[in-house]
This record gives structure tokens, sequence and C-alpha cells, in this order.
């Protein structure tokens, strides 16, 4: 892990710490159960003081994102995790399609944004806003398409709703096959960043039902293009089988359309 990464911020040093080690546990980077370095050696690979860690640490486990145990350190926990939230997700099935991974989504996230918008705290958009600007910094598809699911993560996280989380996570794991093999344009790529930023204008304003039509907005084009796709594919006698994330008749890998 290159900790220096999370040394560029215009915010505070904690402040600009907390976000960066958020953005690695929202991300996967830092998974549950995993340690963050001691204070010393975070400090020194940042070249900040111990005390900006410190507080930082202490603002993430307020949070619930971390545990500060004696002796043990500080461990990456998942706001996700519960045994209610397990059993919910385990119903889903592993072999659904991308369209109806999708239409999951567009059933559940409008709801999920509304929430959000209602329970964020400053951080939180701080969190959102940090995300939103990284897109914008010409990543490479991957880390483009990592960026957006993390925003999206984050956005559920906000709910305080574990189950939530947890659902949406499980949603996200059985689209992941096609959400890897994306074709991302830079029309496309402008089209998410501006969706992304109503949502979190709305979020920000603390306007649930501007959130809720801002998700819609966003999820309806994507299931468009999905669609468009599917429609594009069967013309040419392709058709994609259920949960194959996007492999035509005959083995050829057919371009999905962008992940959102």
């Amino acid at each position: 892990m290159d900790w220096r990464q999370l040394r560029h911020s215009t915010l505070s040093r904690p402040d600009a710490l907390a976000v960066g080690l958020e953005r690695l546990i929202l991300s996967g980077e830092l998974p549950p159960g995993s340690r963050v370095p001691p204070e010393r050696e975070l400090a020194e690979s940042l070249g900040v003081s111990r005390g900006s860690v410190r507080e930082a640490l202490r603002a993430l486990a307020s949070r619930g994102l971390v545990a500060r145990r004696p002796g043990s350190g500080t461990v990456v926990l998942d706001p996700g995790a519960t045994p209610r939230g397990d059993i919910l997700a385990s119903g889903l099935d592993a072999t659904a399609e991308l369209l109806q991974v999708m239409e999951v989504r567009a059933c559940i996230e409008p709801s999920v944004t509304a929430r959000a918008a209602r329970r964020a705290t400053p951080a939180d958009i701080v969190q959102l806003h940090a995300l939103l600007d990284a897109m914008r910094r010409e990543p490479t598809r991957r880390e483009f398409t990592d960026l957006d699911r993390t925003f999206h993560r984050a956005i559920a996280q906000y709910t305080r709703n574990p189950l939530l989380l947890r659902l949406l996570d499980r949603v996200y794991e059985i689209g992941e096959p096609g959400r890897r093999e994306t074709s991302l344009s830079a029309a496309r790529r402008r089209a998410t960043i501006e969706e992304h930023q109503a949502i979190l204008r709305a979020i920000e304003a603390r306007d649930p039902e501007a959130a809720r039509a801002a998700s819609e907005t966003h999820l309806d084009s994507v299931l468009h293009r999905i669609e468009e796709q599917r429609r594009r594919t069967e013309a040419r006698g392709g058709g994609v089988e259920a949960g194959d994330g996007g492999v035509e008749a005959g083995g050829r890998q057919a371009p999905l359309p962008g992940w959102p």
C-alpha cells in the first residue's frame, strides 16, 4: 500500500487523512479485518505529525469504520457486516444477468439516495466531493469504474443502515463480471460525472426528493444503454446468456455499456 496517496488535499491534515483512509476502506483496498499501520509508521510515511494521524483515526472510529484496540492497533471494520444482512444478501442469485442486476439497483438505489440526503453528515459530503473530483482527473478505465462503485457504496453507507449497505454490496458483487468488461467512452464518462454531480448536489442540499429523482435519472440512463446494447447484440445474432458477463454466442466478448 502506498500511503503517500493520502497526502494531497486542500483540507486540514487530519481531515484529509480521514477522507483518504475512508476512501481506501469504501473501495475495499483496506478490507475488513486489515490493520492500519501504527501511528508512528503512518506519520513517517506521510510526513505528518502523529497528532494528525491520531485525530484522523479517531474520526474514523467515531464513524464506525475502524476500531482502535489496545495491543492490537487500528483494525478496519465492515459497516455492512450483520447476521441479518448476510441472510438478506444470500437470497440473491449469483447467476443474474446484467440487466436484472441493474433493474434491482433501479428499484433500490433511489430510495437509498433519498435516505442518504436526510442522514449524510458534513464529513460524508466531503468524501463524496473527493470521489467526484478523483473521477474528473482522467483516471484509467479500471480506476474510473472503481471510483464509481465507491461513490455509490459511500451513499449506501451514509444511510446508516447496514442492511441496505450489505444488500447493495451483494448486488454489486453479482454485477462485477459485467462491470469489469465495460466499454467507457469519454462522452459516457462526462455523462456519468454530470449525473453523479446532480446526485451529490441534492444530497448536499438535504433534498431527499431531488436526490431520489437524480438517482432515478442516472440509473434509467444506464438501463437504456444496456437495453440498446442487448438489441444490437441480438440483431447480430449473438444473444447474451444470463450471468455470463456479456459473452456473445461463439465465445466473443461483447462490449458492454458503461456501468454507472
